[in-house]
């Protein structure tokens, strides 16, 4: 029951975060959340781990170009 709620809260995340990065990012990485979304959507159905959510969730962000600046200033300290 707290993977649906957090893959229903990382869902949601995703659509908003894509609809405000929207004009920010090229066609290919829009494409490429786009899937994401889809992949968490179509997995709703049968429960997945946390882990599996978490990753996915990870990949979206990498997609983000501000979040992916300060991700990488993270790792340089």
């Amino acid at each position: 029951m707290k993977n649906q709620l957090l893959l229903k809260i990382s869902i949601e995340t995703i659509k908003e975060l894509r609809t405000e990065i929207h004009d920010d990012i090229d066609d290919s990485k829009r494409k490429k959340l786009d899937q994401i979304i889809k992949d968490l959507e179509c997995c709703n159905v049968k429960e997945l781990s946390k882990d599996q959510i978490i990753k996915l969730f990870g990949k979206a962000i990498n997609l983000i170009p501000a979040l992916t600046k300060i991700l990488m200033f993270w790792d340089k300290l």
